[in-house]
């Protein structure tokens, strides 16, 4: 294939040069494609999701800042995991990486998770950080949910702020979900659902909700306004009740034996790009909520804010029935904890 040429009495052919030029740098591109670390980011959100639109710019910002060093694919709306496996398989490595909610994967770490689904405690998303940031209960349940998972967040993801939508055609007062057939994702659901006196509670989890509603085993389900556009149960959605009942952060996690091996240049990246995602997506989750509630309802539901009379009879409820229940949910300590915390 190559022309021979003498060179000198070694008799070296320009063939042989070229072929073993070629072979340097044929290694040499073999050992640098080697060095490239690939990982996966595995979600079950829809791609139109708020918080999958934030997950996939961090993959996007990680891939163009540390080119050759590490890639990531990003596998949504479950493809590998669903809302309720994708912590386990985080933890055990499966995926080197995973976007969680929560309030539906930690409580089974640590059911003191679960203060974060009590309606009205806290008032944003900073507040509810706050308490597992600022206090030594808090933080407390935070670094065991870490420990005993074996995991580490790199970004804030939050899913949005929490609330009841319907099949029914409104939703203007408490009893109006009295008899309702309501979806259940997890504990606190039950609770609060029992206090409304619904007529029938469904677990299901969020890839078996759309034909849920289709099929008219479910016709009620309390989530962020996100969901219901981004796995497009608006179809069915005839209806909204508002305010918004808790705040349901989410996280982009990664396996922390995984993480602390990467390169520190790799790892510094990872960091800065978590940084201004958690930023970025907190700052717009609410504006984003907001934004789809417009749309639903100029697609012709109906939304309703409780005011007044009803609102104070939600309150009431809230107080009086679901707050003992939730209660049980958590320690004792910690429970006294978020009142002192947040001044109720």
């Amino acid at each position: 294939m190559f022309k021979e040429l003498k060179i000198g009495r070694h008799g070296i052919t320009l063939g042989l040069a070229i072929a073993m030029t070629g072979l340097g740098i044929m290694t040499a591109v073999s050992s640098a494609q080697a060095q490239e670390i690939t990982a996966r980011l595995s979600f079950h959100w829809g791609p139109k999701h708020p918080a999958a639109i934030q997950a996939f710019e961090f993959a996007k910002r990680v891939n163009e800042r540390a080119a050759g060093k590490i890639k990531i694919d990003v596998f949504p709306a479950g493809q590998l995991f669903g809302i309720r496996e994708i912590m386990g398989a985080i933890a055990a490595g499966s995926v080197e990486m995973g976007g969680t909610v929560g309030i539906v994967s930690f409580p089974r770490i640590d059911k003191n998770y679960n203060v974060t689904a009590i309606p009205g405690y806290f008032s944003s998303f900073e507040n509810q950080r706050g308490f597992f940031e600022n206090t030594p209960e808090g933080k407390k349940v935070w670094d065991n949910i870490m420990a005993k998972a074996g995991i580490t967040v790199i970004a804030y993801d939050p899913v949005g702020p929490m609330a009841t939508f319907s099949a029914r055609d409104n939703l203007d007062t408490v009893d109006s979900l009295k008899g309702l057939k309501a979806r259940v994702l997890t504990k606190p659901d039950r609770t609060r659902w029992s206090a409304l006196q619904v007529g029938k509670m469904v677990s299901l989890p969020t890839r078996e909700v759309y034909a849920g509603l289709q099929s008219g085993m479910v016709d009620t389900v309390t989530t962020v306004p996100g969901a219901i556009k981004g796995y497009s149960w608006w179809e069915y959605l005839r209806s909204a009740q508002l305010p918004y009942q808790a705040f349901a952060d989410a996280y982009i996690m990664a396996n922390a034996s995984w993480f602390n091996g990467l390169p520190d240049d790799v790892r510094k990246i990872m960091n800065e790009v978590g940084a201004e995602i958690s930023k970025e997506a907190t700052d717009s989750i609410m504006a984003a909520s907001d934004a789809i509630i417009d749309e639903f309802a100029k697609r012709g539901a109906k939304v309703t804010t409780l005011t007044g009379s009803e609102l104070a009879k939600m309150k009431k409820l809230e107080r009086e029935v679901m707050e003992p229940g939730y209660a049980k949910l958590v320690d004792a300590d910690v429970f006294a904890a978020l009142k002192r915390y947040t001044g109720r």
